[in-house]
């Protein structure tokens, strides 16, 4: 499925970081792990073997017995995969959205994550499986080109997508968005959600072309599949741009479906030497 650059890269990636990840919230998006755990967990009764060191003070003194504070080990990591199937992705889009989609959940099962992937656009997909082998992300991406084309449809609901994804894992997991992010409007009404996990995007950008009009009067157009309008760079393009850099800040990239993916999508791995 992957293409051959991606798949150089992937093998660059794995020897590079020694089969150690990291999700960092303050800037990059992966640098070398050390330590016992990486994101809190819960907190859980003590049981003979633990660390004392991990005991939690204040729920131990509130119920009378002694709790500890669990983390989520370096290599145990919830990973969601969020890809746009809707109109506005056909083409050489959600070939690229797909080709990264496959490299991401590739790269985590490496290093001993566990991924699901989510389809959608009004509507949503989820097989229910969770990946831990690449025989188990080989077999889903099979049915997954499947499952695109017949979920495909005109609008993109982000809300309904990430309420679905919060319903799979509430507690900490990395999330990847990989969208057009065509009409979109951020997540400030659901920002305790949004906020319970470490988000990251990659923007699939719309392939742009300049309408010839008078010298005085030129503006940038994109074929707009959603709405069959075009969006000018003035009202909507750049409305979703800002709602994008709002939203993910630095955890945001974008990439360009006829350029080399694997080169584009180095953005993601500022702290890994490559």
């Amino acid at each position: 499925m992957l293409d051959p650059d991606l798949k150089k890269l992937l093998t660059v990636l794995d020897w590079e970081t020694n089969q150690k990840f990291k999700s960092v919230r303050s800037g990059g998006f992966f640098h070398f792990a050390k330590g016992r755990g990486l994101e809190f967990k819960e907190v859980r009764p003590y049981y003979f073997g633990d660390d004392t060191r991990y005991i939690d003070w204040n729920v131990t003194s509130r119920t009378g017995e002694v709790h500890v504070k669990e983390y989520y080990e370096e290599q145990d990591l919830p990973i969601m995969v969020l890809v746009d199937v809707s109109k506005s992705m056909q083409g050489k889009k959600k070939k690229a959205a797909l080709q990264l989609a496959c490299f991401l959940s590739l790269f985590h099962v490496r290093i001993g994550n566990r991924v699901r992937i989510i389809l959608f656009s009004d509507n949503i997909y989820h097989s229910g499986k969770e990946l831990k082998r690449k025989e188990e992300v080989d077999l889903e991406f099979k049915s997954i080109i499947k499952k695109a084309e017949q979920l495909s449809s005109k609008k993109t609901d982000y809300n309904k997508a990430l309420e679905k994804t919060y319903q799979i894992s509430s507690k900490y997991s990395i999330v990847y968005w990989l969208s057009d992010f065509t009409y979109f409007q951020g997540f400030e009404s659901r920002k305790g959600l949004f906020q319970t996990w470490d988000e990251y995007a990659i923007w699939i950008e719309e392939e742009s072309f300049e309408i010839q009009l008078p010298f005085w009067f030129r503006i940038f157009a994109l074929s707009d599949s959603e709405a069959g309008n075009s969006l000018t760079f003035q009202s909507n393009l750049k409305q979703d741009q800002m709602n994008f850099k709002k939203t993910f800040g630095n955890k945001g990239i974008t990439v360009r479906p006829e350029m080399k993916l694997s080169k584009q999508i180095l953005g993601l791995f500022k702290g890994i030497r490559i």
